[in-house]
């Protein structure tokens, strides 16, 4: 049995008859004369005067040329072997073809139309009307018209793919108003669905049975498209691992594969990753790898080959991963990770970010890092002042787009710096406990305006204390993105530049709200670390298919609107161009609910550099088959699986025979002899480049360059290595000698013997007298610790501040000179690192004696010195030594420090509340006792109290207590280093049941 063929455009083979006259006309054109080239004289032997006539062209190449010109006419006929069965239009009544133009369409639109209009002709061929609908309308309200078959085709070129999935019920009522307005005519239709073979949403059975009941009497027939050409969709999202993740999505059907592109917003490719569905298989999954500078620049992923709306997935700074930058003002965090003050921020921003933890101690290096890696997003935890360079490197990189962070804390209590988006007052605002007639405060609901709008508040998320705003600084430049129910800022920004300045009014940790302990969190720290720019894909700008320039990019601000408008939208087919006049502004606290649709079709929305994107295919979302349609309908493929179109065998052949009349033809004219010589000229310039390459390394040789193993020469890959290039008058480096294992430097020697034993350190003043008595001090304070303690320290060591390395050193005294020159801001960078890592700093004023004001008010504005020296070190919050805190009883029971005098306060960090004062169970108390104190003034002088000659006689006078102070003034000094070893030992309560039992016996 023969296969069957048929023709799409059969009247085309009517040009087969053209070809006698084709025969005749190359029958009479001779082919082109051979040229031969003779000498002059030659031409004028063998001269005959005798007319020639042409010769005819040879009956193979006649037969070429007329075989090409048939398989070209039987080409553009179109024949198609083993052609599918076509719908079967049975009825008198109108003929009603739906076709499903929604995003599924974009793909294998024109084989669709095609079939439309085959329907067409046979509808005219049986002379009856046709309605033309697409089930996606381009209207709110779409129109069925009965219309004659001339007119129809024009209906059908109306319809184009649309960037959504269809809407079959609406489509059928129009359909059914329609047919029924038209009355008895209307009877007896026929119905052709041309569907997509997807149950959108649920509503593909229902749509069949309205067909078929539109049918009646007449025929239903369901063309489902060619297998292997279902439609794809595509969902990208970036994972839990930072990977950009992809996948592909179908309603089902054979095995298929291909490739998923990874573009940027001028369309370049960045990355790609291959996928494979195996038969009935209905998804598959991917990985795109590419570095986070590239993957934050893909703004678009689509499925090669595949031109439709769900085959496009756009990405926003929702998708993209931020470098996020994290680092804290508290010290020895490893201690209680739980307490930390980056814990809870680290593991709200871990699944959505590149977290960035400097190593470094020292604050300016740590940021200097973190700026130097690119993060986009930097948080600092309870990081009071940041000042001089520092402040200034901070400040530009925020102009540049960068999102400066900050959690409040103690620290912040003192007023912060300049980089905060409000000015706070002076001192926190405790809520609830026994010292306060207020409660913990919960959370008021997030306004439209602010980026939290649409999070749910948990009804237990609390605030037990917080920084508070100055009220008469809150400008319309500062935003307040989240508030109290008493409506108190709890989160403020303010631009500067193209970053952001976000404070959060509560500490990173439990101590001052259970906010970082709720789900709430990690979403609020997900839209935040969302603004930055630095690593994110830049404004999505670009050319469509059509040449119209698309931008995302909007004045400033649009960002912060309430309503999201339309930018940008992709069409049926994918491309990217400006939104249509149906399209419809998204209210900002609906945009993660829109679903794409005719008022909200896909693309970018908002602007301000960071517009919001909306897909046609969803997470979550699956492509469902069709179910079982009516016993009524009637099935017909666009094309049976053994069908196949000779077009493209025809062309080929016939390309092919072209090709083979023109080097025919080349071998009339002689063109293959001339090759012949062409052969040897081109042997002899290859034989010339040799030649002229010997020369040229000859010359190289001759100019210092060695040429052993091989070539250098820019262009041409010859094996070997590069040449070496010997300068005349340029030595070759002397190596270096050799280091010598276990040989100390002499600059390695201070820091050996500051290792070597526990060793405390004095800074120098460049004063002799202030330098003497600290060395003395600290070495009779060494002496006593010899003989009272098990420590045994090394000889104290002189401390330059700003040369020397400090971290050696568990203690270092200093004693402030009367006008001290200001600290450079390396130095108050690496103070603060030192302070913060667990060491501690005895500053002494040394001034009680002589009426001056001390203790935390040398701090402001009366200790001027005090102030000239530390007033912008991150400093907590101090207070004087209470009378419960370690220093107290770490090795002695104390009540009071003296020095060389009596009578002024030591003051150190400040503990948190009571149990009783706060209300939460002791939670925060333990964590701030948790630590040493870092810091301590004293207007006393201790080192004069301390200080002793060799013999261990007291060098100074102490006043007005005389040896019995100078006693209390040693048991000082040992408290102060026991409490620098030691900790918080003495301040557990496991240790008290057997302190008891030691002192009763």
């Amino acid at each position: 049995m023969f296969p069957a063929l048929a023709f799409l455009n059969p009247w085309l083979l009517l040009g087969l008859a053209t070809l006698p006259l084709i025969y005749l006309l190359l029958r009479t054109v001779p082919p082109r004369p051979r040229q031969i080239e003779f000498p002059p004289t030659r031409i004028l032997v063998d001269i005959e005067n005798k007319e020639k006539t042409p010769a005819r062209t040879p009956w193979w190449l006649l037969l070429i040329r007329l075989l090409a010109a048939a398989l070209v006419i039987l080409a553009l006929a179109e024949p198609i072997l083993n052609p599918g069965k076509g719908a079967e239009l049975t009825g008198k009544g109108p003929v009603v073809v739906l076709i499903d133009n929604g995003w599924s369409a974009g793909s294998d639109w024109s084989a669709r139309a095609s079939l439309a209009t085959q329907i067409v002709d046979e509808a005219e061929r049986q002379n009856r009307a046709v309605v033309i609908v697409g089930t996606a309308a381009a209207t709110k309200a779409p129109a069925a018209r009965i219309e004659a078959p001339s007119d129809a085709r024009s209906t059908l070129a109306a319809v184009i793919p649309m960037p959504f999935a269809p809407d079959r019920k609406v489509t059928l009522d129009a359909v059914s108003s329609t047919l029924a307005s038209a009355g008895d005519a209307a009877k007896s239709a026929s119905v052709v669905w041309i569907t997509d073979g997807i149950d959108h949403g649920g509503e593909a059975g229902p749509a069949a049975d309205a067909m078929a009941k539109i049918a009646d009497s007449g025929s239903f027939t369901v063309i489902t498209m060619k297998p292997g050409t279902e439609a794809l969709g595509v969902i990208a999202s970036v994972a839990i691992d930072g990977k950009l993740a992809a996948t592909v999505l179908r309603a089902g059907g054979a095995a298929r594969a291909g490739i998923v592109h990874a573009l940027s917003a001028k369309g370049e490719r960045l990355g790609e990753a291959e996928f494979t569905l195996g038969a009935g298989a209905q998804r598959a999954d991917l990985r795109i790898e590419m570095p986070l500078e590239l993957r934050n620049q893909v703004t678009r992923i689509e499925i090669a080959g595949e031109r439709s709306a769900g085959a496009v997935n756009l990405l926003d700074q929702r998708s993209q991963w931020q470098r996020i930058g994290l680092i804290s003002g508290e010290a020895q965090e490893q201690a209680q990770p739980l307490l930390a003050q980056l814990y809870y921020v680290q593991k709200a921003v871990q699944p959505f970010a590149e977290i960035i933890r400097p190593n470094e101690k020292n604050l300016t290096l740590g940021i200097d890092k973190v700026i130097d890696e690119n993060a986009s997003v930097l948080i600092l935890a309870d990081v009071g002042t940041l000042d001089g360079a520092v402040a200034e490197r901070v400040s530009q990189w925020v102009e540049k787009g960068g999102v400066l962070v900050r959690f409040a804390g103690p620290r912040l209590e003192k007023g912060g710096d300049e980089l905060l988006p409000v000015p706070l007052r002076v001192g926190g605002r405790t809520l609830g406990g026994a010292l306060s007639w207020s409660t913990p405060q919960p959370l008021a609901a997030m306004e439209d305006q602010s980026i939290f709008a649409g999070l749910a508040i948990p009804p237990d998320v609390a605030v037990r204390r917080q920084v508070l705003a100055d009220p008469a600084m809150l400008t319309p430049e500062v935003k307040i993105w989240a508030r109290l129910m008493d409506g108190t800022p709890l989160v403020t920004a303010k631009k500067l530049g193209e970053g952001q300045l976000v404070l959060f009014h509560v500490t990173a940790n439990s101590d001052w709200s259970n906010l970082p302990i709720s789900g709430l969190f990690v979403e609020m720290m997900k839209r935040v670390s969302q603004l930055g720019t630095l690593t994110s894909a830049p404004p999505n700008d670009g050319t469509s298919e059509d040449g119209a320039v698309v931008s995302t990019a909007e004045p400033q601000g649009a960002a912060d609107a309430e309503t999201l408008p339309p930018v940008a939208t992709l069409d049926g087919q994918g491309a990217l161009k400006p939104p249509p006049p149906t399209a419809q502004p998204i209210a900002l606290s609906e945009a993660d609910k829109v679903t794409a649709s005719l008022d909200h079709p896909p693309g970018y929305y908002g602007g301000g550099g960071a517009p919001r994107a909306i897909n046609v295919i969803t997470p979550g979302l699956s492509l469902a088959p069709l179910p079982a349609l009516p016993a009524s309908a009637k099935y017909a493929g666009s094309g049976s699986e053994d069908a196949e179109p000779l077009k493209p065998w025809l062309l080929t052949a016939a390309v092919a025979l072209v090709f083979a009349d023109i080097l025919a033809m080349l071998a009339l004219m002689g063109a293959f002899a001339l090759a012949k010589s062409a052969t040897r000229t081109a042997a002899l310039a290859v034989a010339v480049s040799i030649a002229a390459l010997g020369i040229v390394s000859d010359r190289a040789t001759a100019q210092g360059i060695d040429p052993e193993g091989g070539f250098g020469i820019p262009g041409l890959d010859i094996p070997g290595p590069q040449p070496r290039f010997i300068f005349p008058g340029r030595e070759t480096e002397e190596p270096k000698p050799p280091v010598v294992p276990g040989k100390v430097e002499p600059a390695d020697e201070p820091s050996i013997r500051a290792t070597s034993k526990v060793t405390f350190g004095y800074v120098t003043t460049g004063t002799p007298e202030i330098d003497d008595v600290s060395r003395a001090g600290l070495e009779g304070l060494v002496r006593v610790l010899k003989q009272r303690t098990a420590v045994e320290p090394g000889k104290p060591i002189a401390v330059d501040i700003v040369k020397d390395e400090i971290a050696f050193f568990p203690v270092l005294y200093w004693p402030v000179p009367d006008n001290p020159e200001p600290l450079p801001d390396a130095t108050l960078a690496k103070i603060d690192a030192y302070l913060k890592q667990g060491g501690m700093i005895i500053f002494d004023t040394r001034d009680y004696g002589q009426g001056v004001p001390t203790g935390m008010a040398m701090a402001g504005s009366r200790g001027p010195a005090l102030q000239k020296l530390i007033g912008r070190l991150d400093l907590p919050r101090l207070e004087p030594v209470p009378e419960n805190h370690v220093l107290t009883r770490s090795f002695y029971l104390l009540q009071s420090f003296p020095g060389r005098w009596d009578g002024g306060d030591l003051w150190v960090e400040a503990q948190e509340p009571e149990a009783s004062e706060s209300g939460d169970g002791g939670e925060r108390r333990a964590r701030q006792a948790d630590g040493v104190t870092a810091i301590l003034i004293t207007p006393n002088d201790l080192a004069s109290a301390w200080a002793t000659d060799p013999q261990g006689r007291p060098l100074y006078a102490v006043v007005p207590g005389g040896e019995r102070q100078r006693e209390y003034a040693m048991r000082a000094g040992v408290n102060i280093v026991m409490h620098a070893l030691t900790g918080n030992y003495k301040a557990d309560q496991v240790h008290v049941p057997a302190l008891l039992e030691r002192l009763g016996q």
